[in-house]
């Protein structure tokens, strides 16, 4: 029987098997600590960003292209091995069904089978010692931190409203409202490193991000934000 005990560290995916698809090289991490989560999903092909210092200077091609990654991020309930991860920020918007796997182990590792969707995942577990997790926010924006001294995922954003559907769709005709571009990527799903006081992006939904300092702990959490015009901003975070 799984229960929430089972589920607490970082697991890392190796596939998603579904009807017609097969996804083994997306990254993919999940952080548990008590009730909370993040997940944080990487695609293995991104554009190149090099020649640019902003997301607000690649063409709306690219752009579209940063979105086929996802990061959510909330609190999960689990009930007879079944899981429910309820998204209390997610970069695409209000999910279109609940997010719920039936949970067993294997030799092979942890499986997901889906609930309301025919998947099927395997996961496996990344040493780690015990994470903390904190609700945190800044003005609107709120989200999960998962942290230890040596590690940390970060999901926040605004509370989940519409989807990303009409956007993506806009992207693809060149036409995307450069205000509603700024608004959904100012939110930040990122995992990282603590060297000492500071955290280092390693993998993020903005690519640009990473290598760079996230966050700083000291006494509390401020987040280095940066705008999809490159503006940055030193936000303390309050945890609640």
């Amino acid at each position: 029987m799984i229960s929430l005990d089972s589920l607490q560290g970082h697991w890392q995916r190796d596939w998603i098997k579904a009807p017609g698809f097969e996804d083994h090289t997306t990254q993919v991490h999940w952080m548990q600590a008590g009730a909370l989560f993040a997940d944080l999903r990487i695609p293995a092909t991104r554009p190149d960003v090099a020649a640019v210092s902003c997301l607000g200077h690649l063409p709306q091609s690219a752009l579209a292209e940063l979105l086929a990654a996802e990061g959510f991020a909330g609190h999960i309930t689990v009930q007879n091995s079944q899981c429910t991860w309820h998204r209390d920020v997610n970069w695409h918007g209000v999910p279109g069904q609940p997010d719920t796997g039936m949970m067993s182990f294997s030799d092979a590792g942890l499986i997901e089978d889906g609930v309301h969707a025919d998947y099927r995942e395997l996961w496996q577990a990344v040493p780690l010692r015990k994470p903390v997790g904190q609700r945190v926010r800044w003005g609107q924006m709120t989200g999960i931190l998962i942290a230890n001294d040596e590690v940390f995922l970060l999901g926040i954003g605004p509370a989940p409203q519409g989807t990303t559907e009409r956007l993506l769709a806009d992207l693809a005709e060149e036409k995307a409202d450069p205000g509603a571009l700024h608004a959904l990527f100012e939110s930040e799903y990122v995992m990282g490193v603590w060297d000492g006081a500071l955290g280092l992006a390693q993998l993020s939904t903005n690519p640009l991000r990473e290598g760079q300092t996230v966050l700083e702990r000291a006494g509390g959490f401020t987040w280095h934000a940066s705008s999809f015009e490159g503006m940055q901003a030193a936000r303390p975070l309050e945890s609640y």
